[in-house]
């Protein structure tokens, strides 16, 4: 039979975050393993010769299996691989990006160098999205892996511990003020997430809570009790009714400031609530000085750079000394009103943002010639149209910074 019980050995960990075995013709991939253990599965799914399996045993551990710092790990959805070595993790990642651009871009892999690792492997994330959900009990955290049930979650090691404390109480808080939980299925109640974000350089806080209506229920009390027992730098409600995006909507301040500040070598950034910023403050600072590097030996005084997919204006305005113009692109006016914004309290003046998606401002302005191009589209990547627009726009050379590798190498 097609679910019974198969003993495999582990071969790679492969894209996805599975790993990968061969057994009878068929290649297994299973979650929670690793490279040379040997492992008892039970198939799941078979679609011709590729066969997803669930764990059912660990027979021979490998050696770089380690204890988890979390204790909701692997029943939560937020991670993987956090029982595995963070060096064997590197070399893993390496492989994983040189797989995929072998196997889908048909690029040659010994042009990857060695990964940059993280300085910061605990406490390092700057924004944490966690979901409400009522059904007995009132849950508040992350989404149970492969589902859509929310399990409750008390401490999360890869935030900081400020962060535990305030989701802790304020579950606390709902449960005893009794306020209705938005239900996904009825499209009814009230409360649906809260997002806490946090400013590294400036050790600042903002805690955005989100509902599916334009009224928060005992904002006075709720607004005591983060003065009372948190002072955070911002409190947010924003208001939203979509259930794809968790950060979209109309908004109001009820404490502090309605933005977050991050610097970055002198550089500052102004955050509004719903605006995109990159989630580790560590690995972007290190990103760009890598970027800002390779820019100083290659880049000419009059050279000129459009920023694709260009957020809050980071790239634009902390590379904006090295380039004699820059066009700063994005489809989010909140980004683009925020970018404005952080161009003025930099006293930068080279750079000209737009409202724009990236392919209709490509299609219009197909014949403009850019020294650089430098992007970070979203993990979908980017289309044909747009590849084939960029490869003639460029004259010198493309800046992609991709959070997928298979999209990335595609």
């Amino acid at each position: 039979m097609d679910n019974e019980e198969v003993k495999i050995v582990i071969e790679k960990l492969v894209y996805g975050g599975y790993g990968m075995a061969r057994y009878a013709g068929k290649i297994y991939m299973v979650n929670n393993v690793y490279p040379g253990e040997f492992v008892s599965v039970i198939p799941t799914r078979t679609n011709k010769n590729l066969v997803f399996a669930d764990l059912k045993e660990i027979i021979q551990p490998s050696h770089q299996r380690v204890s988890s710092k979390c204790k909701h790990f692997p029943e939560c959805g937020g991670c993987q691989w956090l029982d595995y070595d963070y060096q064997s993790q590197l070399k893993s990642k390496t492989e994983i990006v040189k797989e995929q651009l072998e196997r889908i871009g048909k690029l040659d892999s010994s042009l990857v160098n060695d990964i940059i690792e993280s300085d910061l492997i605990w406490g390092y994330r700057n924004r944490m999205e966690y979901a409400f959900q009522k059904n007995n009990n009132l849950k508040l955290g992350l989404n149970i892996a492969n589902s859509n049930k929310v399990l409750d979650i008390y401490s999360c090691p890869i935030s900081p511990n400020l962060f535990d404390n305030i989701r802790n109480k304020f579950r606390e808080l709902v449960n005893k003020l009794n306020i209705e939980i938005y239900d996904k299925n009825s499209k009814k109640g009230i409360l649906k997430h809260l997002v806490i974000r946090r400013s590294f350089s400036k050790n600042q806080t903002m805690v955005i809570i989100v509902t599916n209506t334009e009224y928060l229920p005992y904002e006075e009390e709720i607004k005591q009790f983060f003065q009372q027992n948190f002072h955070p730098y911002s409190l947010i409600h924003l208001m939203n009714s979509s259930d794809s995006v968790v950060l979209r909507g109309p908004y109001k301040t009820l404490l502090g400031e309605g933005v977050l500040n991050e610097e970055f070598d002198d550089f500052k950034f102004q955050i509004p609530p719903t605006a995109f910023f990159q989630n580790n403050y560590n690995v972007t600072q290190k990103l760009l000085r890598h970027i800002l590097e390779y820019f100083k030996n290659n880049t000419q005084k009059d050279d000129t750079m459009l920023d694709l997919y260009s957020g809050v204006g980071l790239f634009s305005i902390y590379f904006s000394p090295l380039f004699k113009h820059i066009e700063s692109v994005e489809t989010s006016k909140v980004s683009v009103k925020a970018a404005i914004s952080n161009s003025h309290i930099n006293f930068i003046k080279n750079v000209n943002f737009i409202l724009a998606s990236s392919k209709p401002y490509l299609m219009k302005n197909s014949d403009k010639r850019f020294d650089y191009v430098i992007l970070d589209p979203p993990r979908k990547g980017l289309e044909k149209k747009e590849i084939q627009l960029l490869s003639s726009m460029a004259k010198k050379g493309i800046i992609y910074v991709s959070c997928d590798p298979s999209t990335f190498a595609r």
